[in-house]
């Protein structure tokens, strides 16, 4: 598995620069009054390329934001950055508060203060980036597939309003990445039920707010069909 950050300069012309977090990584702002963003790994400090003075500076030596490799992933802790951080997938955003820390397990931006943007990246065994996505920062299809299944797994069990936002992403996510396979033509309409089901779940004679076993069941197996399609064409 490769984990690494990928800047996204203030200057269109300017190269991201890439940091492996192959062991922690802190990012904060140098106290020499240039606002200068930097990553700080084994030692040796990289400048991102950003000047911000609301990102924030070490504290006893402790930088307020830490990325460290973990075995789903990356971690990502707030030790006491003044401004939040915020972590931002296709899906949602999550905001970490001072002490907060979180894992991520797919591509998504990170942001600290107002300028600084990067991109985490974690990329398994066997998966393929072309240069011109690293660069863009963008998210392959199977991995949006997977980011969205695991959604829809967690919503199922949340609320059908939760599940009804998830189906309503899937529903434009396939919409936006046709495959040439009856499966995918199976799963497409499969989605549209759902969506309808719902629905009528919402708003119709049978409303309730919770899925029951049964139809969290139906949706963990459409999550594991979705994830499994688009692994497969990205093979």
């Amino acid at each position: 598995m490769k984990r690494y950050l990928l800047s996204d300069p203030a200057s269109e012309d300017a190269t991201p620069t890439r940091v492996p977090i192959d062991s922690r990584v802190g990012i904060y702002r140098l106290g020499d009054g240039s606002k200068t963003i930097v990553a700080e790994t084994d030692g040796q400090r990289v400048d991102l390329g950003v000047r911000d003075a609301t990102v924030s500076r070490k504290t006893e030596g402790r930088p307020p934001v830490e990325l460290s490799p973990i075995s789903r992933g990356i971690s990502v802790r707030n030790h006491g950055s003044t401004n939040p951080v915020s972590l931002s997938t296709n899906l949602r955003t999550h905001t970490l508060t001072a002490g907060d820390a979180a894992a991520i397990t797919d591509d998504c931006r990170l942001t600290i203060g107002i300028s600084l943007t990067l991109q985490a990246t974690v990329e398994r065994e066997g998966s393929q980036r072309s240069p011109a996505a690293e660069q863009a920062a963008g998210v392959s299809p199977a991995a949006h597939a997977r980011t969205l299944a695991n959604a829809l797994r967690a919503a199922s069990t949340d609320s059908v309003a939760e599940s009804r936002s998830v189906i309503a992403e899937l529903q434009s996510f396939l919409a936006s990445h046709p495959l040439d396979s009856s499966d995918y033509e199976e799963i497409h309409a499969r989605v549209e039920q759902i969506e309808r089901r719902l629905d009528s779940k919402a708003g119709g004679l049978h409303h309730t707010e919770e899925l029951d076993e049964e139809w969290q069941s139906e949706l963990s197996a459409l999550s594991d069909r979705i994830e499994g399609l688009y692994a497969r064409a990205s093979g």
